[in-house]
């Protein structure tokens, strides 16, 4: 799913962000609203050279009007979700709201990167961020092709591309390694899907210096790799 802001400029984005559901049918127990929102702040402060993140729980929005003047009022930028059905049970909610926040991770994660390619526009000239989407769509690519068993040829030109970005990055700074990915990702399965998407986002942790969250990632990567290698 592609971030684009509902409200707010992507080039210059406040640190100040609404990540927002539409609700597609009434709920017995959220009876009338239409939104379910949460708001999260990235601190201009930094942590052991970590960015810090606040997100704060969902409140129930009664329609998108309101949101959007709540935006406005307070210079917010909005994300948009998906259209979710709420949960009917109350105890089945926290579990559904944690499921949606990792579903549209990616999207916070672009947002994250947006700010800090704001905040550090030096950083940003070496097209980190670039490089790194250009590999995840590479990579998603490489996976259409294993799964509708598409051109052999078409995979080698793509893998050489992962090679020569894997070589780009690490130019760039530490942590980028596709070698084990690209021997492994023609082979069939999700458990590789899942392992594509791991390397995503632990690219962006990276990026982002949330080496503990990266350090996580690369466990379960290197889990999966072992079971596909032996």
């Amino acid at each position: 799913m592609t971030m684009k802001l509902e409200f707010g400029d992507i080039n210059n984005p406040t640190g100040n962000a609404i990540i927002y559901w539409r609700i597609k049918k009434k709920s017995k127990i959220f009876k009338n609203a239409k939104i379910l929102a949460s708001n999260f702040v990235i601190s201009a402060l930094q942590m052991k050279d970590e960015t810090l993140v606040v997100n704060f729980p969902p409140v129930l929005v009664d329609s998108y009007e309101d949101l959007l003047g709540i935006a406005e009022s307070n210079n917010i930028d909005i994300i948009k979700g998906e259209d979710v059905d709420l949960p009917d049970d109350i105890e089945d909610f926290n579990d559904f709201y944690k499921g949606q926040i990792e579903q549209h991770n990616d999207l916070i994660q672009d947002y994250l990167v947006a700010y800090k390619e704001k905040k550090n526009p030096a950083e940003s000239e070496k097209t980190v961020p670039h490089l790194i989407n250009l590999a995840s769509e590479t990579m998603d690519s490489v996976r259409k092709l294993v799964r509708i068993r598409g051109s052999h040829d078409v995979i080698r030109i793509k893998l050489k591309l992962l090679e020569d970005l894997h070589d780009d990055l690490n130019e760039k700074m530490a942590g980028y390694d596709l070698k084990n990915i690209i021997h492994l990702i023609e082979k069939p399965g999700t458990e590789v899907d899942r392992l594509v998407d791991l390397y995503k986002r632990k690219f962006y942790a990276v990026f982002l210096e949330n080496y503990e969250q990266a350090n996580r990632l690369k466990a379960e990567i290197h889990r999966i790799e072992r079971k596909l290698i032996f």
